[in-house]
């Protein structure tokens, strides 16, 4: 598990609440959608070996849709490229017409590179990790917020895809400016 505070959050109280958290337990997750994802997810592992893009049905799961983006993984050299970006998803975090995450330029200063590690992570470890993060209002208020990822493998073994969940519930779009 690591722990490091957000790039640039200074030293006002905000930020020392805002400690982001990689790779925590599930127990720790305060979010019905994700532990729902989770469930859901393993429950579509079959002997040990990772669900598939086709396993995941979305007539299954319509109300994660919104908060639920799909990654295309790549090995030589490791990247990951934006297939599908929830509603939700699309509101909570700027607009990017970039495809692959590291060639994008809306992530705060350092935080690309923390994300693709965490995507490698989950896609070398063959299992899940969650975080727990903060996101920061236009009037200075932190709110909580939580995210998972988890691999999928067309062939039970070899990820080419991730799942990620950030869970905005309790969040309104107009306390934030993007």
């Amino acid at each position: 598990m690591s722990t490091a505070t957000p790039p640039g959050s200074g030293t006002d109280t905000a930020s020392v609440q805002a400690v982001y958290r990689f790779d925590i337990p599930l127990s720790e997750v305060a979010s019905a959608p994700i532990r729902g994802f989770d469930a859901y997810w393993r429950g579509k592992m079959k002997d040990g070996r990772l669900p598939s893009r086709e396993d995941i049905d979305p007539a299954e799961i319509v109300p994660l849709l919104p908060d639920l983006v799909l990654l295309n993984v790549e090995w030589e050299p490791f990247r990951c490229r934006v297939r599908l970006r929830g509603t939700r998803a699309e509101q909570f975090r700027p607009v990017d017409t970039t495809k692959y995450i590291d060639s994008s330029t809306i992530f705060d200063p350092g935080r690309r590179e923390d994300y693709i590690a965490e995507m490698k992570f989950v896609a070398t470890g063959h299992r899940p990790a969650f975080a727990r993060d903060w996101m920061t209002t236009r009037f200075g208020a932190v709110r909580e917020i939580f995210a998972g990822i988890w691999p999928l493998a067309a062939d039970g073994s070899h990820v080419d895809m991730l799942v990620v969940i950030e869970d905005f519930a309790g969040l309104s779009i107009e306390d934030f400016a993007f």
